[in-house]
């Protein structure tokens, strides 16, 4: 469901600190789904989620073709050479993508909501990480 707020709440997302373990060097894959490998027989342990979200400017209005880089955690552990945490990696999980948000504003992938649950050790927020990149205006 998308909801519609006011011109008066909304502001423009600040700068933040790009992390936790974002893949550096890793072109992201362009395609809607953290939970296929292409060309594999399988899909990705856990619980398959629809993660959506949608990019407006200040007045309100839908943003097309903006850049959103989205990347996951597998079993509780990041594609990344710094993540210290020893737990496998899914075979069948694309740990990064990169898609476009639609004439609507809304850009939506499939992600597993039970990777990070399913890791034996400190457990980690069960959620895909988002970059969205615009233009200063």
């Amino acid at each position: 469901m998308i909801v519609s707020t006011s011109s008066t709440d909304r502001h423009r997302t600040p700068d933040q600190i790009l992390g936790p373990y974002f893949p550096v060097g890793c072109t992201p894959l362009r395609k809607h789904d953290l939970t296929t490998i292409e060309g594999g027989d399988g899909v990705a342990q856990g619980e398959i989620i629809e993660v959506m979200g949608r990019v407006l400017n200040l007045d309100g209005e839908p943003v097309r073709g903006v850049p959103v880089t989205i990347w996951q955690a597998s079993f509780g552990r990041y594609v990344h050479v710094n993540d210290p945490n020893p737990a496998p990696l899914d075979p069948y999980f694309v740990g990064c993508v990169g898609i476009r948000s639609d004439s609507d504003g809304v850009y939506r992938i499939n992600a597993d909501n039970d990777g990070d649950a399913l890791a034996d050790v400190e457990p980690r927020e069960e959620l895909a990480r988002r970059r969205v990149q615009t233009s200063r205006r």
